[in-house]
């Protein structure tokens, strides 16, 4: 892949990243992210995203920009969707506001609907860039912050489980256990093989894994990572980067787990789902939002594909005449008639075009973050009636999307 145009007074060349650049661009991430920065370790560069899904923005042979894309999944409807995980967006500053990092998003775009990613998902540090390219918010990331002495109060599992630290051979008992788990929650991921390994294994000063098995069952698993303290509360903090777990008392053995690092760790940052055992045990005062929480942002790479891909309500039977708007990935644009009914939806070109609505818009109506009648009152959505609102409403509303894993 290697694309070359002009961006503002800079000619640069968007390719694919090199074996010998992996020291540059650990450089540019640490540059971009990092108060302090952290030394290059080749053996957890090797562990992330492969080579061929990393894109670098090179001026003169000099890389000024980069970004890579995960292989990832989300579930909607209970059907896992392709999706292509936008990381480490990263552009030197000096080269800043010159387009960098559109370029870098436009060729990522082309790459992902090669490979049948259907729809990408990032989590922004910049939203009127990605909302500029088609992102838009679509999910929440509902950070909170919890009090580990509080844990020590959980009642004991009924049924109890040994807790031992993961191993390599465990990854695909793990991969199956979060897709049980979670594939029923909207906008929860599944875990491309690398992302698995980077978040369901072990790395020695990176992160611990431990597993919960109950009669030769891997019930549980959490991945927890270790931080600076925050205002002096113990000697760090612990954030747990991803867990599962197969019923109530799975779930009460890993958060007991957890207790066992207090007092060294007095805190700890984790996602909860609000079906989550741990606060119906704990009071307010021991769980509460953090204020650091992230939203994520979705867009359809490709429409058709993306609405084809997730599953929708058996009872729903809707047909809405759209006319889609999408500056950064053209063939998206035109005139579509949705239709859904039982079960399954499509995209189909032709129909009338009434209710007009950008590629943005549409991803977070798709995700079911975004009411219908409120993207009209905001003019996010023109053209539509009361019954194309119930409509919309109707093929993809329901419960609220969220991530558990930062990306």
């Amino acid at each position: 892949m290697c694309q070359s145009l002009a961006c503002g007074l800079m000619a640069i060349e968007v390719r694919t990243a090199r074996d010998d650049e992996r020291q540059a661009l650990h450089r540019l991430s640490q540059q971009a992210f990092a108060a302090r920065p952290a030394p290059y370790e080749e053996a957890d560069d090797r562990s992330t995203t492969p080579l061929d899904r990393r894109l670098v923005a090179c001026e003169d042979g000099r890389i000024v920009g980069k970004l890579a894309v995960w292989e990832m999944g989300q579930w909607f409807g209970g059907r896992r969707v392709p999706m292509g995980g936008v990381a480490g967006v990263a552009v030197e500053p000096f080269a800043r506001g010159r387009g960098v990092a559109s370029a870098l998003l436009r060729e990522a775009l082309q790459a992902m609907r090669e490979r049948g990613e259907t729809i990408s998902t990032l989590f922004p540090m910049n939203h009127r860039l990605y909302r500029r390219h088609g992102w838009e918010v679509a999910g929440a990331h509902p950070e909170s912050r919890l009090d580990l002495g509080a844990l020590q109060a959980l009642p004991a599992p009924r049924r109890r489980a040994t807790i031992r630290p993961a191993e390599p051979a465990d990854l695909p008992a793990l991969r199956r256990l979060h897709e049980e788990v979670w594939r029923d929650e909207p906008g929860s991921l599944w875990h491309g093989p690398e992302f698995a390994r980077r978040r369901m294994l072990p790395y020695e000063g990176h992160q611990d894994v431990y597993v919960a098995e109950r009669e030769g069952r891997v019930v549980g698993f959490v991945t927890v990572a270790r931080g600076d303290a925050p205002d002096d509360r113990g000697f760090y903090t612990l954030t747990v980067r991803t867990y599962a777990a197969i019923d109530l008392d799975a779930e009460l053995e890993l958060f007991r787990l957890l207790s066992s690092y207090h007092p060294v760790a007095e805190v700890a940052t984790v996602v909860l789902h609000q079906s989550a055992a741990t606060p119906l045990y704990l009071g307010e005062r021991m769980l509460r939002p953090t204020g650091l929480g992230w939203c994520w942002m979705t867009r359809l790479v490709d429409a058709r594909g993306a609405v084809a891909a997730r599953g929708y309500r058996e009872d729903v039977d809707v047909e809405v005449h759209l006319d889609v708007h999408d500056d950064s990935a053209p063939w998206n644009a035109g005139a579509y008639v949705l239709r859904v009914k039982d079960g399954h939806g499509s995209l189909e070109p032709g129909g009338r075009g009434q209710v007009r609505v950008g590629i943005g818009p549409l991803a977070a109506l798709y995700t079911g973050w975004a009411n219908p009648r409120r993207l009209r009152r905001l003019g996010l959505l023109d053209g539509a009636d009361e019954a194309e609102l119930a409509a919309l409403e109707g093929a993809f509303g329901g419960r609220t999307p969220w991530l558990q894993e930062f990306f």
